[in-house]
């Protein structure tokens, strides 16, 4: 029975079965009394009924025939009729069954009232209680329906109510964690908007400043020339950051449905410096790739390049003339790991652990001064959204190594 589980219930149920055994106990002895009190009744009648047929004469003998007779008789029937004693007379016209009766009725009373008595008690206190938890639960309902989840309901291991409970607690959870989402998706859209309007505002007023010039000294073809080369960089710069928010936006809402196949690293490697040797050659500084080539890594080609590419960039962008990036790869036990180290000026204790945010750029950048800082935020979305890591280790004049790490 299921609702025997409910831990109440179960105590309701034993303590009806103790009132109705005690009950039961008290019915015997009533019953037995009863008995013991009738029995005398009948005794004292006998003996008043052999008194007086011995007082009219009656022998002995023939009176204890009498008592003694166990058939009944149309004659004795009539006889008894005719004094008013019959199986109809009320027990209350028999003088000898008055006091049996008065002697009985409150222990009857006695017992009727503690049956009743101990029900009726035992379903008030049990009701009371499940009120109790009602009026509780009640309270802590409404306070989910006005948004705070801080308390729960009443809980029990075992019992259909609990469950029920339980389902409701689960579901409150449900609704403060999509509430929290919520709230944390109108904050990362509020601060997205924010540093958007910040970013575009710097390239966008150079825009309009180069317009102006360029409108302004439209005879000087040196200055138009010069300008509108600043004019395309600055156009770049927005390009590079409406591309990059449109991928970060697609992968923190899970829009982003990653093909996944079997690739050559050395070929994954490739294609992601394949667009950065001239930069690095051009600054002075040296790329190189080291590892096995039959390493393969399952993911997708595209975002990976793109993760990868982010890296070596930033490499780049805090790698001195003369500096050297190395993109290396092998296969452990149960994954695969790539790395990208460079000889540089390593990061600064203040900006270790802000350089996954988003638009972040710490002082003394080198190289590539355009940068939107975003390239780190996005190779760690794309890592994390193929199921793998990406860490970094470092140190003032020491270097920096990234390692991303794929499940093998």
């Amino acid at each position: 029975m299921e609702f025997m589980k409910d831990r109440e219930i179960r105590r309701f149920c034993y303590y009806l079965t103790a009132v109705l055994a005690a009950a039961s106990v008290m019915g015997f002895v009533v019953w037995g009394v009863c008995g013991r009190l009738i029995e005398g009744a009948i005794l004292a009648h006998d003996r008043a009924v052999a008194y007086a047929l011995l007082e009219q004469g009656v022998s002995r003998e023939v009176t204890a025939r009498a008592f003694a007779q166990k058939n009944r008789t149309t004659a004795g029937e009539d006889l008894l009729g005719q004094i008013g004693i019959s199986e109809e007379t009320d027990i209350l016209l028999l003088p000898d069954f008055v006091p049996v009766q008065k002697k009985a009725l409150p222990l009857l009373a006695g017992l009727f009232l503690f049956l009743w008595g101990g029900i009726l008690l035992g379903t008030g206190m049990f009701f009371s209680g499940r009120e109790r938890i009602y009026k509780k639960a009640v309270s802590v309902v409404e306070r989910f329906m006005e948004g705070d989840f801080g308390e729960h309901l009443p809980r029990a291991k075992e019992g259909s109510l609990y469950e029920l409970f339980g389902k409701i607690d689960s579901l409150a959870k449900m609704l403060s964690a999509q509430k929290e989402e919520v709230c944390a998706s109108k904050n990362f859209l509020k601060d997205t908007i924010s540093d958007i309007s910040h970013q575009l505002k710097t390239p966008l007023s150079a825009l309009v400043m180069y317009n102006d010039i360029i409108a302004g000294e439209a005879q000087d073809a040196e200055a138009v020339i010069g300008f509108s080369q600043k004019t395309s960089a600055a156009l770049r710069r927005i390009e590079r950051l409406v591309q990059s928010l449109l991928k970060i936006t697609r992968l923190d809402a899970g829009a982003v449905a990653f093909e996944k196949q079997d690739w050559l690293l050395a070929d994954v490697a490739s294609k992601a410096v394949e667009e950065l040797w001239v930069r690095a050659k051009a600054e002075g500084k040296r790329i190189t790739l080291a590892g096995a080539e039959e390493v393969k890594i399952n993911c997708d080609l595209s975002w990976t390049v793109e993760a990868l590419s982010n890296l070596v960039k930033n490499a780049l962008d805090y790698t001195p003339e003369g500096g050297e990036i190395e993109v290396a790869w092998e296969r452990m036990a149960e994954m695969v790991r790539i790395s990208v180290s460079d000889n540089g000026k390593g990061i600064a204790e203040e900006d270790y652990y802000h350089i996954f945010k988003r638009f972040y750029r710490s002082k003394g950048v080198q190289g590539d001064s355009q940068g939107i800082g975003l390239g780190l935020s996005l190779a760690k979305s794309i890592v994390e959204g193929q199921k793998g890591t990406l860490s970094v280790e470092s140190g003032v004049d020491a270097g920096s190594v990234f390692t991303m790490t794929f499940p093998g």
